[in-house]
Parts: structure tokens; sequence; C-alpha cells
């Protein structure tokens, strides 16, 4: 894999919010982290959060979904 490849790869994580969008996603999280709930709570919350990136409802890898 290229230093382009990692760029891109880079791009495709960032999606359009580019870094402002990664730092507000950053701090969602440690909203959610320093918040009230169990950690089954604020896993769930984060993983939706993360889902949600760009508010096009991305799926997250490894989140959900049927096993099988």
């Amino acid at each position: 894999m290229g230093l382009m490849d990692l760029i891109d790869k880079a791009r495709e994580l960032l999606g359009d919010g580019g870094i402002d969008g990664l730092t507000d996603k950053a701090g969602e999280l440690s909203d959610i982290v320093q918040g009230d709930g169990s950690v089954l709570e604020k896993g769930q919350e984060a993983i939706e959060s993360v889902g949600d990136a760009g508010g096009e409802g991305g799926d997250v890898p490894g989140a959900g979904g049927s096993k099988g």
C-alpha cells in the first residue's frame, strides 16, 4: 500500500466532514464516555453516534448486523 492509497483511505474514513467533522465526533464520543449510564449503554450510544457519521447513517464494521 503506497502513500496515496493511505491518503485516499484516510479521506474515505473522514468523509465530507474532514478534520472538523472528526473533531466534532471525538467530542461527542468524549461526552458519551463521561456521561451517565452503563458501559453497555455507552457502547451502544457510541456505535450509533459513529454510525451516523456525516448524517449518512454509515455502517460501522463489526457493529451489530446478523451473524452467520
